[in-house]
C-alpha cells in the first residue's frame, strides 16, 4: 500500500476520484480490497440494474440514459445511507471531478458525523483516453476530454479529513 494511504484507514468514507479511464476501479481493488470497506460504485449499480431489467443482456456504455441514471443515483444514496447508518466503512468510486460533485457526499458524512477523505487519481488526458478507448470504445472521447478540462482537485477545505492527489510520475503527491 502507498504509505500516504495509511492515514485513510481510520476514515469512515473514502472517495476514489478521477476522470473516466484514470484507473479508479483497479486502484481501489489493489489498495482497498482487504480493507473491510464496503465498495459502492455508481457504474456497477448502473450495469447491474441494466442487466437485471434486460434479462441478462450485457451493459454497454451506449445504454446510458439520463432518465435511468436518476434511479441509479437514488439507489447509490440508499446504499450509502444504509451502510452509514449501520456504521460500516465505505469506499465510493466515481469521477468526483468537481467540487460540486463531491459536496453531497461531504454533506452526507457531516450529517451523520462520519469522517471522509478523497484520493484523486490525477492522470494525464492521453493516459485516460487510451484506457477509455480500450474499455469503452462506443462512448465518444469528447466525454473524457470535456471532463478533464473541468477537473477541480479536491482540497481539505471542502470538508475532507484527508486528501491525497496521486500524480502519475511520482506515484504519490500528498496534499
Amino acid at each position: 500500500m502507498i504509505a500516504s494511504l495509511q492515514k485513510f484507514n481510520d476514515l469512515d468514507i473514502v472517495l476514489i476520484c478521477g476522470i473516466y479511464g484514470s484507473g479508479k476501479t483497479e486502484f481501489a481493488g489493489r489498495h482497498f480490497r482487504d480493507s473491510g470497506r464496503h465498495r459502492v460504485s455508481r457504474s456497477e449499480i448502473r450495469k447491474l440494474m441494466y442487466e437485471m431489467t434486460h434479462f441478462g443482456d450485457q451493459w454497454k456504455s451506449e445504454h446510458f440514459s439520463e432518465e435511468d441514471d436518476v434511479l441509479v443515483k437514488h439507489i447509490e444514496r440508499k446504499v450509502l445511507e444504509h451502510y452509514i447508518h449501520n456504521k460500516r466503512k465505505l469506499l465510493v468510486i466515481n469521477t468526483f471531478a468537481t467540487r460540486q460533485s463531491r459536496q453531497r457526499f461531504i454533506a452526507l458524512a457531516r450529517e451523520n458525523k462520519r469522517s471522509i477523505g478523497a484520493v484523486f487519481l490525477n492522470q494525464p488526458l492521453q493516459v485516460c483516453l487510451a484506457h477509455y478507448r480500450k474499455h469503452n470504445p462506443s462512448m465518444p472521447e469528447y466525454v473524457v476530454t470535456s471532463m478533464h478540462q473541468k477537473i477541480e482537485l479536491p482540497e481539505k477545505k471542502e470538508g475532507f479529513s484527508e486528501v491525497l492527489v496521486l500524480a502519475p510520475q511520482k506515484q504519490e503527491s500528498p496534499q
